[in-house]
């Protein structure tokens, strides 16, 4: 068996780190986690140079990084690839070939789309944000995030995008992250697909690690500079 490492900005908020983390632990990987911490987000006045990021284990800048016996894997898509793969019986894509080909199709427009999405709603996820309100593009993005979710939901009938847990919900599931931290509301149906996401045993094994992980200095002084609570979510009810 090779050795699995996959090397993540912290999972408070890195949305790439999350994704892969949650295919190795659904498929059940035996994997050891590498959190890194980069200068300029330690609000320190240093510059994290390529050279430093190369040295940390990124391959070209980025991260997550998956290191099958020291031999790297770069992008998130790419590791969650690999887990499907290597961990066939997870059944990390559907097995049906037009499902596994729309849930590929979804994940992609994922990995590659809803740049106002990104910009306005940083991933924070146990930060709260009461009265937000997304502009025009975010706001689209939105509404197309929900459409994909409704037309998978609607084929599959659920509980998740393509009926068990694949790829796409990973893919998505730091999406429905930002609308918890900034209050965007769900209908009923999709509050079921949100519900079995949340309750999903590799989805909590991360919230739990992630309360462990570091804090970003930067991250954190821009939720509170817009009257946000980074910690939010921790708080008794």
């Amino acid at each position: 068996m090779p050795h699995l490492k996959l090397t993540v900005l912290s999972l408070r908020y890195s949305s790439w780190s999350m994704r892969p983390w949650l295919a190795l632990t659904h498929a059940g990987a035996r994997f050891d986690t590498e959190t890194v911490e980069l200068a300029h987000m330690q609000d320190n006045g240093k510059v994290t140079t390529l050279t430093d990021r190369r040295t940390l284990g990124s391959v070209h800048g980025l991260f997550p990084v998956l290191r099958i016996d020291n031999k790297p894997i770069h992008e998130s898509l790419a590791i969650c690839e690999y887990a499907a793969e290597r961990f066939p019986d997870a059944g990390l894509w559907p097995q049906d070939t037009l499902a596994r080909a729309q849930a590929r199709a979804v994940s992609c427009e994922m990995a590659s789309g809803f740049s106002a999405l990104r910009g306005e709603l940083p991933c924070h996820l146990f930060g709260r944000l009461a009265g937000f309100k997304p502009g025009t593009g975010a706001q689209a993005d939105i509404s197309r995030i929900f459409e994909i979710w409704r037309e998978c939901l609607e084929r599959s009938s659920g509980p998740f995008l393509f009926g068990g847990f694949c790829i796409a919900d990973a893919m998505y599931f730091p999406v429905l992250t930002r609308f918890r931290t900034y209050g965007v509301r769900l209908d009923t149906s999709l509050e079921d697909y949100a519900h079995a996401l949340e309750t999903l045993p590799a989805v909590r094994k991360l919230m739990t690690v992630a309360k462990t992980e570091p804090h970003i200095p930067v991250y954190d002084a821009e939720l509170r500079a817009q009257g946000g609570d980074p910690d939010a979510a921790l708080s008794p009810a």
